[in-house]
């Protein structure tokens, strides 16, 4: 029987790298999170992928409430949150929200994940986005480069903790060209009965993790005002380091305690290393 992964019931990476931001810009960036982990969390609060469909069409009228003339916030704490952001991020648009919402949905769909290309294209319009967004409200900058791998790394990360979930309910979770390559498909990863093949199979999404971990290690030090932003890549090390170790990704422990990524976290901000 698969052990399908589940939202952790602690802080998210993000939540934990947002403290090393100002005081005044925690309150914006736990407002932007708040957001992106609710639609995040559509595929593992709905199984049916028909009521996923319904609650991404919901939030994406929400986003278009929120923006009409005379402006509608709906009744839902991630929306009231918003409706703050967009008091104060004047660069936040409809476009921006929506092409996030999109790309998470494409990251459930396997026919959206057609090769690495497509899977590395959700996460710079997921992850990337964000980071983009959340970099504003911090008022740091960094290398379109150092921003792009640490992104990826973290979203990638993401990836690989749910792999249980993502292959038990058949979202997408490796390239289909790979699937087609190796003559596997979904059908047998959601049964979770082959899992040195599955581990096999799974194994250039983590590769793509770890180039762009070797990407980011070359790109430099974080610069501080940016690191609230992108220190979850460093958490992804972890994640890296125990999905290469993994013989069984169906049965895999990616959980670390809290205590231990924050402190991951203290040790990273000292030496700007992600």
């Amino acid at each position: 029987m698969i052990n399908a992964a589940k939202i952790s019931a602690g802080p998210s990476d993000r939540a934990l790298a947002a403290l090393f931001a100002p005081a005044h810009v925690r309150p914006m960036l736990a407002d932007l999170h708040l957001w992106v982990e609710e639609i995040e969390s559509i595929p593992f609060k709905a199984r049916e992928p028909a009521i996923q469909a319904m609650r991404f069409a919901w939030h994406r009228e929400a986003v278009a409430d929120l923006f009409a003339v005379p402006r509608k916030v709906r009744r839902h704490a991630a929306y009231e949150g918003l409706a703050r952001l967009t008091e104060t991020d004047n660069g936040l648009t409809a476009e921006i929200l929506q092409g996030v919402i999109d790309a998470v949905e494409d990251g459930t769909l396997p026919e959206r994940i057609p090769d690495e290309a497509a899977l590395l294209s959700v996460m710079d319009r997921h992850w990337g986005v964000l980071s983009g967004m959340a970099l504003r409200l911090c008022g740091g900058e960094a290398g379109a480069g150092q921003i792009r791998a640490a992104a990826r790394a973290a979203g990638l990360a993401q990836w690989c903790r749910a792999f249980s979930f993502r292959a038990g309910t058949k979202m997408a979770l490796v390239p289909l060209d790979v699937l087609e390559a190796r003559s596997f498909n979904i059908h047998r990863l959601a049964s979770g009965l082959e899992s040195g093949p599955a581990t096999a199979i799974f194994e250039p999404v983590i590769a793509l993790l770890d180039a762009e971990l070797t990407a980011l290690s070359g790109l430099g030090k974080c610069p501080p005002e940016a690191f609230p932003v992108l220190a979850p890549a460093r958490l992804a090390r972890a994640t890296l380091k125990t999905a290469r170790r993994a013989d069984d990704l169906y049965r895999t422990d990616f959980h670390r305690p809290q205590i231990a990524r924050q402190f991951a976290l203290l040790k990273a901000s000292m030496t700007g290393w992600l």
